[in-house]
């Protein structure tokens, strides 16, 4: 069967999803969207590979948790302008010296963080901490199968106005699949930041005391760094991401407020806020009865696949006294077809008030770009809640990779 070359096809692939979401946001101008496709085309498309991936290869994603060879996002707020992301997994060929790709993957991020003015000391840091020692490596080698991906680090990209902000997330699980808890190394890495400008020992303290009050229900799987100068860039954030087995309001709520340790007005509306809109999230658009929303879960369309549960992140701001905790639920689990998730989606917009929601432009963009694909689909929904920005939703459509037919079916976006 004849292909087009893999450079071909994923820019070929990004100007019939990124380009147009760039455009439909209407945020970005034509010089600011020709900027970005000019940018993945010289520097991207090196990174993401083949177009296929080998049938017997099993996936173990860390950033997303669905698995996604390309990914792009949109995120709208109450209070500013929709903004376009676009991510990626770092895939391994698992032969060679460097069975785990973490070679690759620190030459890629530190060749993109130079291609977009970042910082890269951060990054360094957290490489170091969270890579595997050469011993580590031939340990790990053993216990992992050898068709087993495992990506070791996720790329991804912030777009404001002309300029491409680079992020990267570095997963946990290989150290903590060596026997060391993925908490202590966590917090570890995490509490030598503060000659980079982060200091964090609060807000650290505070998920601290969480994580020990939870043991082996909320568990750190990745941390997330915007990759610049935080003395320059007081907004910039780490961020622990924190999985939970069961997706129930319950335990939105207690991760929220990490045990009831964060409080106070815009926490209590935040909860409130995701109360109001679980049904939609969990596609039960008749609603949940009151006295049953709490403990209430909904059947997985994909149990056992490699996201199961619901993830949470931990954003530790420098400067910060209150982490900001977003969740993000696995939409594909629990609609059957990606259309109902933008009707959900947009039905979530306009419960909270936004323009978006209000006139349906939600699905109609998402229709506009990915409908008619059957390629991309909806895969998560990110909410949070701040008194700066309002409320905050992060809608992900990406291209999965498959390594269950049960995935398949749950995404329903492939013929």
């Amino acid at each position: 069967m004849n292909t087009i070359p893999d450079e071909e096809f994923w820019s070929k692939h990004a100007r019939s999803t990124l380009g147009p979401l760039l455009g439909l946001s209407g945020t970005y101008t034509t010089s600011d969207q020709g900027s970005h496709l000019q940018f993945f085309d010289e520097h991207i498309i090196s990174c993401l590979g083949s177009q296929r991936i080998e049938p017997k290869v099993e996936y173990w994603a860390s950033p997303d948790l669905a698995g996604t060879r390309f990914e792009v996002s949109l995120n709208l707020t109450t209070r500013g302008k929709a903004k376009v992301r676009l991510s990626f997994d770092l895939l391994r060929d698992g032969t060679g010296p460097d069975p785990f790709g973490e070679n690759n993957a620190r030459e890629t991020l530190q060749r993109l963080c130079s291609a977009t003015g970042g910082d890269p000391r951060l990054m360094d840091h957290l490489m170091e901490a969270f890579f595997l020692s050469p011993s580590e490596t031939e340990a790990l080698s053993k216990k992992v199968h050898p068709h087993m991906q495992i990506p070791p680090a996720c790329i991804a990209f912030e777009l404001e106005g002309h300029r491409q902000i680079l992020k990267a997330y570095i997963p946990v699980l290989r150290k903590a699949a060596l026997g060391r808890s993925a908490a202590d190394i966590t917090l570890n890495a995490l509490r030598n930041l503060e000659p980079l400008g982060y200091d964090l020992s609060y807000n650290l303290d505070l998920l601290s005391e969480y994580l020990a009050s939870r043991p082996g229900e909320a568990n750190p799987i990745m941390i997330g760094i915007d990759c610049l100068d935080p003395k320059a860039n007081q907004g910039s954030r780490v961020k622990v991401y924190v999985h939970r087995k069961t997706c129930t309001f319950a335990t939105a709520r207690d991760v929220i407020t990490l045990g009831g340790r964060l409080s106070g007005e815009a926490i209590l509306k935040k909860v409130a806020i995701l109360r109001s809109i679980w049904h939609l999230l969990l596609n039960e658009p008749d609603g949940i009865p009151e006295d049953k929303i709490d403990t209430w879960s909904k059947q997985e369309r994909a149990p056992g696949a490699t996201f199961s549960g619901v993830l949470f992140s931990v954003d530790l701001a420098a400067g910060k006294k209150q982490p900001d905790i977003k969740i993000y639920v696995p939409v594909f689990q629990y609609a059957e077809h990606t259309e109902t998730s933008f009707r959900n989606t947009n039905a979530v917009l306009k419960a909270v008030d936004h323009e978006w929601g209000q006139t349906g432009r939600f699905n109609e963009v998402a229709t506009a770009v990915f409908g008619q694909q059957k390629v991309h689909g909806q895969s998560h929904l990110s909410y949070s809640y701040t008194e700066s920005k309002g409320v905050y939703l992060t809608s992900y459509f990406s291209v999965p990779v498959f390594h269950r037919e049960q995935i398949t079916s749950a995404y329903n976006i492939l013929d």
